[in-house]
């Protein structure tokens, strides 16, 4: 669990968790909207298959219409070159799964898995995972199971 840290930075809501993970509800559109409508920015995983955007969860999935991912706060994470270029084509935000390092988002943003070293733009994937991590940088933003222990 995180610790309780002020953070002024964007707050990504990780699948739609606001405090802590539900696997029950994780990723699934109705509960990444209700973190949406509390004002949060969330990453959401996705898929293109057929024509589709689909929101993966465990035992399904959701069909989310395009116009869900043309919402700026929301941010896409994608693994595979198809579901990110489908993504691009209708100006979401979004960004290939890269568990090597870093990767750059379509908004030019670092996307930087703990522990390592964040920049100005970096957005700090799980920092829970890797206490102390934040304490040492100023990133622009992280993305969290427990994104409500940052306010």
């Amino acid at each position: 669990m995180a610790r309780n840290m002020r953070f002024d930075g964007i707050l990504i809501a990780h699948l739609g968790n606001q405090n802590g993970p539900n696997p029950e509800q994780e990723n699934r559109l109705k509960y990444v909207q209700e973190a949406l409508k509390a004002g949060w920015h969330v990453c959401v995983e996705v898929i293109f298959y057929q024509g589709s955007f689909l929101l993966p969860f465990d035992g399904g999935f959701n069909v989310a219409q395009p116009g869900f991912f043309s919402n700026q706060r929301v941010w896409s994470k994608c693994q595979d070159g198809e579901t990110i270029d489908a993504l691009c084509n209708i100006g979401a935000h979004s960004f290939l799964v890269n568990d090597a390092g870093p990767t750059l988002t379509s908004a030019q943003f670092v996307w930087t898995p703990a522990p390592r070293e964040l920049s100005a733009r970096s957005i700090a994937y799980l920092p829970e995972s890797s206490p102390g991590w934040l304490e040492q940088y100023e990133p622009a933003g992280l993305c969290s199971d427990f994104p409500m222990q940052y306010v």
